[in-house]
């Protein structure tokens, strides 16, 4: 089957791209930059050069595929590239793209920020998204375009992915001592090992168009269980947390002019009002269809994940 594959050189992308070509799926990589490209072509895909806000290019990227596995997207770019221009109108171009083309299977990368803070809850995929970050809206929004298009659409709530190289794993930053987030690690934390991301994506792609699905563990960990499981097998010092130093109206009104200072000088704000909230949401995804799927992790819970991943 040829695949499209956006955002194939970022972080789920450099695995999912070449385990499809493993099972011998040919496919073809949107990549915005050179550097990306060459990445993408090591990881045995096609490369498409174009990013997601030129329709025509991603048209011609589409031309042929049979699936679409749409990843690209993000937190927040540099400048003026907000939220919303990542997820909502890079989503809304690629649904224009695809248009003229007739994939089978189409599957959207979404995120559990979709739900915002629900105070430990347990959500199933039927729960109606109550976002409270400019991510999560701008999330929401990509669902409601990919679900109003015509195409075989499939959405995939994704949990916080964990492993070697993932920037949440926090591991480089705890071995240099540099380790802080905010909140007081209490709230729960949806997490998936990239291993079990992977697999979830590539069921998804024979899911039913119209199916919304969980992709997390069983474990959900509070922050603080999840950040001391790392610790305990990557070393370093133990995760620290802000609010036990730096109340919470000091964070926000520094996230909030941080963000407004790095915008105007076209950095890429990273300490956001959005980062505060994300780090400090709680919520407990239930998974249950994606276990109906058939679905088996391959690490059930993040202890399991963090084990194979840095433990002796």
């Amino acid at each position: 089957m040829r695949i499209l594959v956006t955002g194939a050189s970022g972080n789920i992308g450099r695995h999912l791209v070449p385990h499809l070509v493993g099972l011998g799926h040919e496919v073809v990589g949107l990549a915005r930059t050179e550097a990306s490209a060459q990445l993408v072509q090591s990881l045995g895909a096609t490369v498409a050069r174009g990013d997601l806000s030129d329709v025509r290019t991603l048209s011609q990227a589409a031309a042929g595929c049979e699936a679409v596995v749409h990843l690209a997207g993000g937190v927040r770019g540099s400048g003026t590239t907000t939220p919303d221009v990542l997820n909502r109108q890079g989503t809304e171009n690629l649904v224009a793209a695809l248009a003229d083309h007739s994939p089978s299977s189409c599957v959207l990368a979404s995120s559990c920020a979709v739900y915002g803070d629900r105070s430990n809850l347990w959500i199933e995929e039927d729960f109606e998204p109550s976002p409270n970050t400019r991510y999560g809206t701008s999330k929401v929004a990509a669902e409601r375009a990919v679900l109003a298009s015509d195409q075989p659409w499939v959405i995939a709530r994704v949990a916080a992915v964990y492993g070697d190289g993932f920037n949440f794993s926090m591991v480089d930053r705890m071995q240099a001592g540099k380790a802080w987030l905010p909140g007081e690690g209490r709230n729960h934390v949806p997490t998936l090992h990239i291993e079990d991301c992977v697999e979830a994506f590539t069921l998804l792609l024979g899911a039913e168009p119209g199916t919304i699905v969980h992709l997390a563990d069983r474990s959900q960990p509070t922050l603080r269980a999840f950040y001391d499981a790392v610790h305990a097998r990557a070393g370093g010092d133990a995760m620290r947390f802000w609010s036990t130093y730096v109340p919470s109206y000091v964070q926000n009104w520094g996230a909030r002019n941080n963000e407004r200072l790095q915008s105007r000088l076209g950095l890429k704000p990273r300490f956001t009002p959005d980062n505060l909230r994300l780090f400090t949401n709680s919520v407990r995804l239930r998974t249950q269809v994606l276990e109906d799927l058939g679905f088996t992790w391959r690490h059930p819970d993040h202890e399991a994940g963090i084990d194979a991943t840095w433990g002796t």
